[in-house]
């Protein structure tokens, strides 16, 4: 008899769905997790004494609400702010900033004021034009096996809605799309920067490279609306009311806990999966293993080439992961002054994201460095101040304060990964400093994470958070690899994907981890 009906490897918040869901059906899950703590990419960690930041992911942008009710988990302490404004977008002082009010009342008055009508029309056409996008994701939003995405767009019945399907999910570039509706390249430069960073986000492209207009429309179409929600606490707030749902339904987590490989054997129909084999040796068996880790992790470091199909393997390797990028996390004493064109961040709490992309060609030449394994000169620059919104993340009268960044080398000459972090951090706190010449004088402390720490900690392939970049070819049903129906189940019996490398896709979303428990619970009983 098997130790558990299930273990999921990794606890990570979809690895906490999946076994949430799992043990609420009465299954007797393990959680397996190599770090002594929960969320994974999805964490809250006191970095310095007193203050917790968000490592990682940090606040819920394609998050759909439903996911709360489905998981129970106002029951167990989650609490979302809503901030009045999600971002600010801002760049050369002659540039009015691009503000996200929540409130869609304001936030229109604010683009008309700021931006003029023909920014209102714009933005209204490319959410239209998007709109076919959604109405098919959402569809197959909750499928364990999705439809082909060729298959979804033959059927569609008008060939207008045909092509504009066949611009977004393969041959157009972001700005292809945008420029259809915003085409002055000087008139609206923070919102089209603002706009081409979403669509760059989690992948290993430019705002110009075709194929990109698929990341812009996931960003702005997979959750509710493109606002941001923060879990009160820090993101790890959510994975830690997923835990407790998961504990409340009898479900056990140990950590520390490092996985050497899957146990695997020969079955009536092929290999299969038997449980887990520990980095100490113990043996830990089940009826079903799930996995959140990426694909390579999981078949070919855990499972072994030797035991899949060869052009199963093969397509797992060519999987592409490169994504740079930094965040550094930083304590403050005071919050800094915002002046000149950006003295509108000082009020009403504005000020609590700011993000330096002063357009799209800027994030282009961002790009072009990066190709050419270089520091940008200048990089965009996602700052944010989270305790302004939830003051529990810092003693009192102090702030916490975090900068994102894209385009960090992703190979870093030999020696040198150090020395690029560090200047990486200065040029994008440089950003900040335009606005706010006190920014520096208000740091006390500093940390500079970039995708190497989330490859040695979490064993996460190339440090990539999207767990396989979010390319036309690596998204629907070729995620993570195409003819596997959309990668919960695998050609190993009784072994199953659920994380962020199946469908849908990257983002902190729970859905991947609630679908492939779908997927187990369907055929439970056969």
């Amino acid at each position: 008899m098997a130790d558990y009906d299930a273990i999921v490897v990794g606890a990570g918040h979809n690895g906490l769905t999946a076994g949430a869901v799992l043990a609420k059906k009465g299954l007797k899950v393990l959680i397996v997790e190599k770090t002594n703590w929960n969320g994974g990419m999805a964490a809250s960690k006191e970095l310095f004494k007193g203050f917790k930041h968000s490592v990682g992911a940090w606040a819920l942008l394609v998050f759909r609400r439903e996911m709360i009710e489905l998981l129970e988990l106002d029951k167990y302490g989650l609490e979302l702010i809503t901030p009045e404004s999600s971002y600010c977008v801002f760049g050369d002082p002659a540039d009015p900033p691009f503000i996200g009010y929540s409130d869609t009342a304001k936030m229109a008055e604010h683009v008309m004021e700021k931006h003029g009508v023909d920014a209102i029309q714009g933005l209204a056409q490319l959410g239209e034009y998007i709109a076919p996008y959604k109405a098919i994701l959402d569809a197959e939003l909750d499928k364990a096996v999705p439809r082909p995405i060729e298959q979804i767009i033959a059927e569609t019945p008008d060939a207008e809605t045909r092509e504009r399907l066949i611009k977004i999910c393969y041959s157009a570039s972001a700005m292809d799309i945008l420029r259809m509706f915003l085409p002055d390249p000087e008139k609206h430069r923070c919102i089209q920067g603002s706009l081409m960073a979403s669509a760059i986000d989690g992948t290993h492209m430019g705002p110009y490279t075709p194929g990109s207009a698929l990341s812009l429309a996931y960003h702005y179409t997979a959750g509710d609306a493109y606002d941001f929600k923060i879990p009160k606490g820090g993101i790890g707030a959510l994975s830690d009311a997923i835990e407790q749902a998961f504990l409340g339904h009898g479900g056990e987590v140990r950590y520390k806990t490092q996985v050497k490989s899957f146990i695997i054997e020969d079955g009536p129909n092929g290999k299969e999966a038997k449980g887990i084999e520990l980095k100490n040796g113990e043996k830990i068996t089940a009826k079903v293993v799930l996995s959140s880790l990426d694909a390579q992790s999981s078949f070919l470091r855990l499972a072994g080439e030797e035991h899949l199909p060869y052009d199963f393997a093969s397509s797992v390797k060519e999987i592409k992961y490169t994504n740079g990028y930094i965040q550094l996390h930083m304590t403050l004493d005071k919050l800094p002054t915002f002046t000149g064109h950006m003295e509108i961040a000082n009020e009403n709490k504005i000020g609590w994201l700011l993000a330096c992309i002063p357009s799209a060609d800027h994030l282009q030449k961002n790009w072009e460095q990066y190709q050419r394994n270089e520091v940008p000169d200048k990089p965009v620059s996602y700052c944010y101040f989270p305790s302004v919104m939830d003051p529990s993340l810092a003693p009192e009268g102090k702030y916490t304060c975090t900068i994102f960044s894209h385009y960090f080398p992703a190979d870093p000459p030999p020696g040198k990964h150090n020395e690029y972090k560090d200047l990486m951090a200065e040029r994008a706190i440089d950003a900040i400093v335009d606005i706010a010449p006190d920014f520096r004088d208000c740091i006390v402390d500093k940390v500079v994470l970039t995708q190497e720490y989330f490859k040695k900690t979490f064993g996460v392939t190339a440090g990539d958070f999207a767990s396989g970049l979010m390319h036309p070819d690596q998204m629907w049903d070729k995620r993570p690899v195409a003819g596997w129906g959309g990668g919960y189940r695998t050609p190993i019996e009784n072994l199953v994907m659920c994380g962020a490398a199946c469908h849908p896709g990257p983002g902190v979303t729970c859905r991947p981890g609630y679908n492939a428990a779908q997927e187990v619970l369907r055929t439970w009983e056969d």
